[in-house]
């Protein structure tokens, strides 16, 4: 039977239950289906956000901590990470990670793992220089709210920097992207756990998800300026960088 999104009024449960249910398989089934090129984009996602030290970071959607635990060592003695899920199962498996990582030598404070929705942050307005967030804003309900409250919680002159899918342009290249990501994927993801439905959401989540360049204008939409995007894999995933004004 073919796969169906969960309706919009139900996207933020289906995603937090499905999410919870897959953490412990979450980063073998990322480094099966990139090749593990995913920990080489995130290594240029944090060189490209050049973490001042002494600066004040939000990992959202931390999902296992790996992104925020290369934020970490960057951030000097003065600096403060806060990681943030609204999974509950990611969030025990980065609370684990981060404290491993503080305890290696890192010069920051222990960063603070805490539970939040993307739509309402719990932090006051200006309060981050960076925020990073990794396959993460295509789970949101509604992107350009996301996007709003994103801006609200950064400070003048912070950047936000989020790496997910994009869309491969090329009309030779795009059936065999789309083949691997529709069939290849979730199989991949049926191997790590038979009749997890939620393989077959991730990629079926990419659809109404806007491509590279969409997203860059609704960036500077928003609000946004100086957008960058660096495409990897012909454009398959992009990494956005956008400062707020200030």
């Amino acid at each position: 039977m073919p796969y169906r999104l969960p309706p919009p009024e139900a996207k933020a449960r289906y995603v937090r239950a499905k999410f919870d249910e897959i953490a412990r398989h979450y980063d073998l089934f990322n480094d099966l289906i990139t090749q593990g090129q995913h920990r080489w984009w995130k290594r240029t996602l944090v060189r490209r956000l050049r973490i001042a030290p002494g600066a004040r970071g939000l990992d959202l959607c931390c999902g296992t901590g790996d992104l925020a635990a290369r934020c970490l060592p960057r951030l000097g003695a003065g600096g403060r990470l806060v990681a943030a899920d609204f999974s509950g199962a990611m969030l025990r498996i980065a609370r684990q990670r981060l404290e491993r990582r503080a305890r290696t030598g890192s010069p920051a404070a222990p960063p603070l793992v805490l539970g939040a929705d993307a739509m309402r942050l719990p932090f006051r307005t200006g309060s981050f220089d960076f925020i990073t967030i990794g396959y993460g804003l295509r789970n949101v309900t509604d992107l350009t709210a996301c996007l709003d409250e994103l801006l609200r919680v950064l400070k003048p002159g912070g950047v936000l920097a989020s790496l997910d899918v994009g869309k491969v342009r090329s009309r030779w290249l795009r059936p065999l992207a789309d083949a691997y990501l529709f069939r290849v994927v979730p199989r991949i993801g049926s191997l790590l756990q038979r009749g997890q439905d939620m393989f077959d959401y991730l990629p079926h989540s990419t659809v109404d998800y806007p491509d590279q360049r969409a997203l860059a204008a609704l960036l500077e939409a928003r609000g946004f300026q100086a957008v960058e995007v660096v495409e990897y894999l012909f454009g398959a995933s992009a990494l956005h960088l956008a400062r707020k004004p200030g």
